[in-house]
């Protein structure tokens, strides 16, 4: 079997557009207007270099979410597509690399951060390879949308990879058998929700979900053998998200595999990853195709 570039029509391109737009104005809707005054803690890439403290004024980061809104929408209607990928890219660049130079462990938009990475420079190799003739083979598709809806996909599948061949190399290989350690750590998560006011009041969907997830844990946790069994068929998925690339029917169901494996964490361990889960449904599931 041989990487094969899926055919996409192009309402399904549309579509794609459409929703990744959308993902991103969710994103950067969400942004902290309030910032720290002090200094970033412990600068990581490229703060160590660049002094990110203009991020921290509330007036850039007001226009930084105009900015990418504006992106977002001239991305979704097909216009000045490559201006619009690239500022969308370094504002979330620069956004993520703040956050976490001042301590933030959340990496709820570093999926979204490497697809538009991924789609800027797709757009810059497409429109090279269409200038000057070059023959990329199966690094692009037959249109610059479709190459980086391509791109997109690789770097969907490399995240996950990479994140299942870290808890391995850290690990030394035992991440198994440490997993369910993950566990303890889960009902820490399950209390601290319960102090917050929807978490501490006994009715509503919080509610029901912190129950939900306790009941679940104290199953596994009397079960260690079965816990490992599953987080284990997580660390399956996520190394076998590259096998999506050989085509159509294997990319979706890899899609739905992932796509699981979220739903899972956000019942068990109480971690939501919803626009991780969009993007998987945007790229690797696609749902119009089942409308061909």
């Amino acid at each position: 079997m041989t990487v094969q570039i899926p055919d996409w029509s192009a309402t399904e391109l549309q579509i794609m557009r459409l929703g990744l737009g959308f993902v991103v104005i969710k994103t950067f809707s969400r942004m902290l207007i309030f910032r720290p005054s002090h200094g970033l803690r412990h600068p990581v890439g490229i703060a160590r270099v660049v002094n990110l403290r203009l991020v921290a004024s509330r007036s850039v980061v007001k226009w930084t979410q105009y900015g990418a809104y504006v992106a977002a929408l001239c991305y979704a209607a097909d216009r000045l597509v490559p201006f619009a990928l690239a500022y969308l890219s370094v504002a979330l660049i620069v956004e993520i690399t703040y956050r976490s130079s001042d301590g933030s462990v959340d990496h709820g938009d570093h999926l979204l951060a490497a697809i538009l990475t991924a789609q800027t420079l797709a757009v810059v190799a497409w429109n090279a390879a269409d200038r000057w003739g070059w023959d990329l083979g199966v690094l692009l598709g037959n249109s610059q949308q479709a190459t980086a809806v391509w791109w997109s996909i690789q770097a969907i599948a490399a995240v996950y990879f990479t994140s299942g061949l870290s808890k391995l190399i850290n690990t030394g290989g035992r991440w198994i058998g440490r997993s369910t350690r993950l566990l303890l750590a889960a009902y820490g998560r399950l209390e601290t929700q319960r102090m917050t006011p929807k978490g501490s009041s006994g009715a509503g969907r919080e509610a029901a979900g912190i129950r939900n997830a306790d009941a679940l844990i104290s199953a596994l946790s009397n079960r260690l053998g079965l816990a490992e069994c599953v987080f284990a068929a997580g660390l399956i998925i996520e190394l076998a998200s590259p096998i999506g690339l050989l085509g159509e029917a294997v990319l979706m169901v890899a899609g739905l595999g992932l796509i699981a494996l979220h739903v899972g964490n956000q019942v068990m361990l109480r971690l939501p990853f919803p626009e991780y889960q969009l993007l998987v449904l945007i790229y690797f599931v696609n749902l119009p195709r089942l409308l061909r």
